[in-house]
This record gives C-alpha cells, sequence and structure tokens, in this order.
C-alpha cells in the first residue's frame, strides 16, 4: 500500500516537472523567435528587451535594418521615425508613438548579455480601425414553386482590406461578405446579423426581412439608391439643355424671318427711283435677297441694309 502511494508520488512529480520544462521550453522559443504586434493608427507601442539589469554590454533596436537606438547613446538622429521614437537606457525597451500604417514592419534587437550575443526579431502590424457600421445590401425574391424566398446579402466595412465577416441568422453562422438564405412565409420576420472585424476593432450591422407575396428587391440599398439618382439628374439636365438649344433656334430662326420681310418691304420703292433702269433694280433686288437671307456677311453689307431701311420712304409716292 505504502509502495503504491510512493510510486503514484513519484508519477505526479515527474508529471510536474515534465510540465514546468516544457512551460520553460516554450517561453524561450517565444523570446527567442519572431513575434509580432498588432496595433491601431495613432496608437503607441513598447518593444520590450526582456533583458536582465545587469551583465548588458551592448543593445541596439534597427528596424529594417536601419539603426532606431543604441545602449549609451540613445535613439539615433537620423531614424526613420524621427521624433517619435522614445529608449529607454535603464529597460533598453523601444517605444514609437502615433503609429501610421507605413509604421508596420520587423524590428531587430541584437544584444550582448555576459559575452553571449542575442538577436530577437518583432514584427509590428498597424491596422486602421473600422470607424464606422458596415453597410449591409440585400434582396429577396418572390415565394416560388417551393414555396420559400431566397435571399442574398452583402456586407461592406472601411475599410475593406483585411477584414473578416461573419453573418449570423439565428443559431446559424456563415463567413465571408456573402450570404444566399432561403426563409419561408413561415418564419416571419427574419434578423441577418453582419459582423465585420479586424485585428483591432470589430462593427456590426442588422438587416431583418420577411418572405411574402410582395417581397420584391429590397433592404438599405444605399448605394444602388445613389446610382439611380445621380442617373435621374444626369438625365434631367441633358433634358434641359435640349430644350434650350431648341428654344434658341426657334428664336434664331424667327428673327432671321422678320430681317428677311422688312428688307423685302424696300425693294418696290427702290424700283420707283430707277423706272427708266429695269435691269438695275432686278440685280438689285436680287442681291438684297441674298443678303438677308443668309444675314449679313460683312460689316459692310450690314450699313447698307441699315440705308435701306431708313430710305424706304419715298417723295414720289405722296403724289397719287
Amino acid at each position: 500500500m505504502a509502495g503504491g502511494r510512493f510510486r503514484c508520488l513519484s508519477c505526479l512529480l515527474a508529471y510536474t516537472a515534465a510540465l514546468l520544462l516544457g512551460v520553460s521550453r516554450h517561453d524561450v522559443e517565444a523570446s527567442e523567435g519572431k513575434q509580432v504586434i498588432h496595433k491601431r493608427v495613432g496608437d503607441s507601442v513598447e518593444l520590450l528587451s526582456n533583458l536582465p539589469a545587469e551583465g548588458v554590454t551592448s543593445v541596439e533596436w534597427r528596424y529594417k535594418n536601419t539603426r532606431v537606438a543604441i545602449k549609451g547613446s540613445g535613439v539615433i538622429r537620423n531614424n526613420p521615425f524621427k521624433d517619435r521614437a522614445k529608449f529607454n537606457n535603464i529597460t533598453f525597451s523601444l517605444t514609437i508613438r502615433d503609429l501610421t500604417l507605413q509604421d508596420s514592419g520587423e524590428f531587430n534587437l541584437i544584444t550582448e548579455v555576459k559575452d553571449h550575443p542575442g538577436s530577437v526579431f518583432i514584427t509590428l502590424q498597424v491596422h486602421e480601425p473600422i470607424s464606422t457600421n458596415p453597410n449591409v445590401f440585400s434582396n429577396i425574391t418572390q415565394p416560388g414553386p417551393n414555396g420559400f424566398c431566397t435571399v442574398f446579402l452583402e456586407c461592406k466595412a472601411n475599410p475593406h482590406s483585411n477584414v473578416t465577416y461573419i453573418w449570423t441568422v439565428g443559431n446559424q453562422s456563415s463567413n465571408g461578405p456573402r450570404l444566399q438564405y432561403n426563409i419561408t412565409p413561415q418564419d416571419g420576420d427574419t434578423t441577418f446579423t453582419c459582423n465585420a472585424s479586424n485585428v483591432v476593432s470589430e462593427k456590426l450591422a442588422s438587416e431583418t426581412l420577411r418572405c411574402s407575396n410582395t417581397t420584391g428587391p429590397t433592404g438599405s440599398n444605399e448605394e444602388l439608391t445613389k446610382h439611380i439618382t445621380l442617373h435621374k439628374n444626369a438625365v434631367g439636365g441633358l433634358l434641359i439643355i435640349i430644350i434650350i438649344i431648341v428654344v434658341s433656334g426657334c428664336l434664331c430662326k424667327r428673327r432671321w424671318s422678320v430681317t428677311n420681310v422688312n428688307s423685302l418691304a424696300g425693294y418696290p420703292q427702290q424700283q420707283a427711283l430707277l423706272p427708266n433702269t429695269p435691269n438695275m433694280t432686278v440685280s438689285v433686288v436680287s442681291n438684297r435677297r441674298h443678303i438677308c437671307k443668309d444675314g449679313p456677311q460683312t460689316i459692310y453689307d450690314k450699313i447698307q441694309i441699315e440705308r435701306m431701311r431708313k430710305a424706304s420712304v419715298s417723295p414720289y409716292q405722296e403724289v397719287s
């Protein structure tokens, strides 16, 4: 009995030792391997050195193989982060503030502790958070011969890159920005929820739909409505331009018609002034008709027409 307890105690101690050894090995692998840190745009990040307080001979931080900070000298003047970088000479950590998307990259910590060199790589990934709720675009068909409606949904978030989409309907879920789902009139109101997320943020949006004989394209189709409104405005503007062109053409045609009539009214009087020269009268009338038909061709033609209008009253007409 005592021997059995001793064997159990020995097994327990061996298992505990193996577990502690595994945890220790895991920490070493994590410290000597590559680390990945995710941050939001505008945040600050502190890159820890995890070095002991004593025995550290040299420390150097690099970003994409460019020096950023050195033990004893501090932050390098011409570093890629300018005045946004701060180096701690006690803990040997490096802090970068006001992060931008361009700050994403690989950092390298090169150290020497008690004559033992070391190197650690840290990858920084800066992400833009999802600022607003995603847009849900939906379309639902009328009930078919099988008695159910088919729902088509699409979810879009801003920004569009590196976003994970999960659709939830009741206790069911589906991955991806698009979802096709069947509902029946007996289901009543069915709520579809879109979860848009990245490693630094998460937003939700929902759409409630019902299957009935009067169903058709529904949903918050803001993008489709926007396109329709733009097309309507474009067509309306084009019609207004066409109407203006037509009205202007009619007015110009009417003005030239009145000018032709007024010009031809003075030709008999001009003929009365030249009774003995019929050929000349015919020639003048013929030429004037050509001028009035096409409008004044030069400044001289315009002056001649105006003179004819002013001289339209003949003194010979008073004698009857």
